[in-house]
């Protein structure tokens, strides 16, 4: 059972922490509301775990490509491409409740896998992996 609770200005409160500023600011306050309104925390907690899981997996494809020692490259891709259709999967599940309108925009800007999607969907699991970072900060400073 996951202990989150988003005080008001929690996406400031990312930004100050991990010094940066978020890509999809907006998108990810529409995640929270969602994830708020129906009580979805765990799933939320999952995809922040996911997005900081799938940056690491980036990073490692990144090195790997330029690194001829890396032997396990295949299998990287493929933990990667698992991981990101559990991303989408996961925004799917958390917006399935928003109106058409607002899903058929999510769909068009994250979920749709042509480049400009990637790029956005690759920016947005950064955003996750700085929300996790804090949210890990969060949990530490709770004990």
């Amino acid at each position: 059972m996951s202990l989150i609770s988003f005080q008001q200005g929690f996406l400031d409160s990312v930004e100050a922490y991990t010094e940066r500023k978020l890509h999809h600011k907006f998108f990810l306050q529409q995640l929270i509301d969602e994830t708020t309104k129906y009580k979805l925390y765990d799933m939320f907690e999952e995809l922040a775990f996911t997005g900081k899981y799938v940056n690491g997996l980036l990073r490692a494809v990144k090195i790997g490509q330029s690194n001829p020692d890396v032997t396990n490259l295949q299998m990287i891709k493929e933990d990667l491409m698992k991981n990101l259709e559990k991303v989408i999967s996961l925004i799917k599940e958390i917006t399935s409740n928003l109106a058409a309108e607002q899903m058929n925009e999510i769909k068009v800007k994250f979920t749709e896998l042509s480049r400009e999607q990637f790029t956005n969907l690759t920016q947005l699991i950064d955003d996750l992996d700085q929300v996790k970072k804090y949210l890990n900060h969060l949990k530490r400073a709770d004990n």
